[in-house]
């Protein structure tokens, strides 16, 4: 009874708050292991949706550990080429569109101001932070390129949709800014940006679900 009361309270006080996202978790039955997630209900379309709150880290070809240290994987995840994204979704789940990667970014403030929201409070550089109001909760993964080469690890946060660019070799993503130097580039610190990226390249993964 205590329990219920206080999750009541605790739904009312969010509510109150104007938070509108809620917290939940996903067990991947391939290997068990579980996820946080956030949904709410789109501004503009009134549909409630799921993402997964942290980085897919399930192991397939094509898919790559920072530095190749699989202690980096329980923090950032594992980095995959766009085909491998395709094939690592859970039943249940998928790449997000461009589309869906747009919705999300509007809803928390729009290119200008949603990846102060949506990047995690930890691990980027150079004060870089975000404040993760959204409970989003997105690392600096950092990229794997085409030839190999690991870059960006605390800098960048670079994340796959699933739709094609207009190369026939490259498909859109959406990544956060750590910010800087030069003090210029502050001015990224909140931003969200899109970029069309070659399909051999490694990026992180968020998903969406069905």
């Amino acid at each position: 009874m205590i329990q219920y009361i206080f999750t009541v309270l605790a739904t009312l006080f969010f509510l109150q708050a104007g938070i509108a996202q809620s917290r939940g978790t996903f067990t991947d039955p391939r290997d068990g292991q579980t996820y946080n997630t956030i949904s709410f209900k789109e501004d503009l379309t009134g549909k409630t949706v799921i993402w997964m709150a942290q980085n897919l880290n399930y192991k397939v070809e094509g898919s790559y550990a920072y530095n190749d240290n699989e202690n980096n994987r329980k923090e950032l995840g594992l980095l995959y080429t766009w085909e491998a994204a395709k094939k690592a979704c859970p039943s249940g789940w998928h790449l997000p569109t461009d589309s869906e990667w747009a919705m999300l970014v509007n809803q928390f403030g729009g290119p200008d101001k949603a990846g102060e929201a949506l990047k995690s409070t930890k691990g980027w550089n150079e004060d870089g932070n975000g404040t993760n109001n959204s409970g989003f909760d997105a690392p600096a993964g950092g990229t794997r390129k085409p030839d190999g080469r690991l870059l960006f690890q605390g800098t960048l946060g670079l994340f796959w949709t699933s739709s094609p660019a207009d190369s026939v070799n490259e498909a859109w993503e959406w990544n956060f800014h750590y910010g800087g130097p030069p003090s210029s580039n502050k001015q990224n610190l909140k931003k969200a940006f899109r970029f069309n990226v070659e399909l051999s390249a490694g990026l992180s993964v968020r998903l969406i679900q069905d």
